[in-house]
């Protein structure tokens, strides 16, 4: 009986210890993991990202403006979660803007009479547009750069036509 006694106090005692010792671990908030990435753009380590420390590394502004929620011009780590991921969106409606563009120029080359654009290839970067290949006269090339130029969203028309020989 004197064993079994010691052995139930035994266990009560680190019963209680093991209950006093988890509390606060258990009642204390979970720290909160950083963004990905968080850390790469908080470059001062003030546990923000500046404006500045987003476009360095290639944000745009108005995905910042729209991450910044409590509009103090810095970030937290889920702000800079919004942000990022607006980022990406902005991103990829560019690539789309550029794809939509080439695609557009294309389609009127080929539509058109006096040029039909089988032979001219037709990329597009950031708006700019490189016009190459090869054509029948120089009025094609004329006419494929004026088309181009059309396309709503171009900011540039670079004409590398050739002339069939």
């Amino acid at each position: 009986m004197k064993h079994l006694t010691r052995s139930v106090v035994n266990l009560t005692l680190a019963g209680a210890l093991g209950a006093f010792t988890a509390a606060p671990a258990l009642a204390a908030p979970a720290a909160k993991a950083a963004a990905p990435g968080f850390a790469a753009y908080d470059k001062d380590r003030d546990g923000a990202v500046s404006q500045a420390e987003f476009l360095v590394q290639g944000g745009h502004e108005q995905a910042f403006r729209e991450g910044d929620a409590n509009g103090d011009n810095r970030l937290s780590s889920d702000e800079f979660i919004k942000a990022n991921a607006y980022n990406d969106r902005l991103k990829a409606g560019k690539v789309m803007d550029d794809a939509w563009i080439s695609a557009k120029v294309k389609a009127l080359l080929l539509k058109d009479e006096q040029v039909r654009g089988l032979d001219v290839k037709v990329q597009t970067h950031k708006g700019n547009v490189l016009l190459s290949g090869w054509v029948d006269d120089a009025d094609q090339i004329a006419q494929a750069e004026k088309i181009a130029r059309r396309v709503e969203g171009v900011k540039m028309v670079a004409n590398d036509l050739r002339i069939k020989r």
